[in-house]
């Protein structure tokens, strides 16, 4: 009787934060389904690299024969430039990698160049597996994580985090593979989504159920993860909300029409944004409208007008204009495959990464391209 008293006021409790939560909160992302693993078990994962006061501490959770386990080491913050970040996974170690921590983190601008040739994918939600296929299959990477995509740029649309189990690995390949294209000329864009703020900003309805597990056996909160005292919080903290590249606006949720009417440009927009990636919360009391609407549900990292909103074609040019774009670039919303909308002013690539149908965007030569996980092309 107690523990049926119990559920119900567990789950209570959920609906009310559900309905009564800030607006942005009311927001409810789109079901994906993604490979996890068993609700309540912790798994191999990590490492999360935590900075306290003259000390690192590098924790992990590694598979034994009794079970998981954490292991937990600390160094002097001097050695710093010692530590190897090594991902390991437990039943595919083919997949296992390496990376060294990057001696700066900068912001990253907000305006590039345009490139010649240029990859877009967004929402991989923890999924690796699906994540690697694709970098491998369109000769972004080789078996070796080696950078086999030239000059070419690399743009992640946000929302690599939450439902999938894999999402420390994710994030690990992106920040590895930075460093990589740099040195062969190319480029790695990492924009932030709605599910990336989420969980820079303690809101973690939709973390795998591994992450709550794998944080008791660190005996580390898992609000601590990913915060600006680690080395994936500081790293997650230089990235944008939205960027331009050439005339392409690549922005997770959307550009509203209303964002129209801001007298904000797009480097205004990362720069308001970013002081509160970590404290999304405080937007709320502040008081700032403008601020608020960044981070609500119309804002870039929520907005869903462009696919379900059917909004009309000239608030999309007027978009354009004000930015100075020709297309803009989006995920968050669900479509059946990467696809052109208003006349192709919009992209909207967020697919199901688990369907063998899953696809993501291509620029080359001057064409825009649909590809998918086999390596195959249709010019859009």
């Amino acid at each position: 009787m107690k523990q049926s008293v119990l559920f119900y006021a567990i789950l209570l409790m959920q609906c009310f934060l559900t309905c009564f939560g800030n607006q942005q909160l009311l927001a409810q992302p789109e079901e994906h389904d993604v490979p996890t693993v068993m609700a309540g078990k912790a798994d191999v994962d990590g490492p999360h690299i935590f900075y306290r006061k003259n000390k690192i501490y590098t924790k992990k959770v590694v598979q034994k024969d009794t079970g998981a386990v954490a292991v937990i080491d600390s160094i002097e913050a001097k050695r710093r430039a010692d530590i190897v970040v090594e991902c390991q996974f437990a039943k595919t170690p083919q997949w296992n990698f390496s990376t060294r921590l990057k001696p700066k983190l900068r912001n990253e601008n907000t305006e590039y160049p345009k490139v010649e040739k240029l990859i877009a994918i967004s929402d991989i939600e923890g999924n690796f597996e699906a994540f690697r296929r694709f970098l491998l299959s369109q000769k972004v990477i080789d078996d070796k994580y080696n950078w086999t995509f030239g000059k070419g740029h690399l743009v992640c649309v946000g929302d690599f985090f939450d439902r999938g189990a894999n999402v420390t690995e994710c994030l690990w390949l992106i920040y590895d593979l930075e460093e990589k294209a740099k040195a062969a000329g190319g480029y790695v864009h990492f924009i932030l989504g709605n599910h990336e703020i989420m969980n820079m900003s303690n809101d973690y309805r939709y973390v795998s159920p591994k992450y709550m597990r794998n944080a008791d056996l660190f005996q580390e909160p898992y609000g601590n993860w990913f915060k600006s005292s680690t080395e994936l919080g500081r790293w997650l903290g230089t990235k944008n909300v939205v960027e331009k590249i050439g005339d392409m606006i690549f922005v997770h949720g959307g550009l509203a029409p209303d964002l129209n009417r801001l007298d904000k440009s797009l480097i205004d927009i990362n720069n308001a944004m970013r002081p509160f990636y970590f404290i999304q919360d405080d937007v709320f009391r502040l008081g700032d409208e403008e601020l608020q609407f960044l981070f609500d549900a119309n804002g870039p990292l929520w907005n869903r007008s462009y696919v379900m909103a059917n909004i009309p074609e000239s608030d999309v040019e007027e978009s354009l204009r004000k930015f100075g774009g020709k297309r803009i670039i989006v995920g968050h919303t669900l479509v059946n495959h990467a696809k052109m909308l208003y006349g192709g002013k919009v992209i909207a690539i967020d697919t199901r990464h688990v369907d063998p149908n899953s696809t993501a965007l291509l620029f080359e030569g001057g064409k825009l391209y649909r590809i998918d996980q086999t390596g195959k092309r249709t010019e859009m």
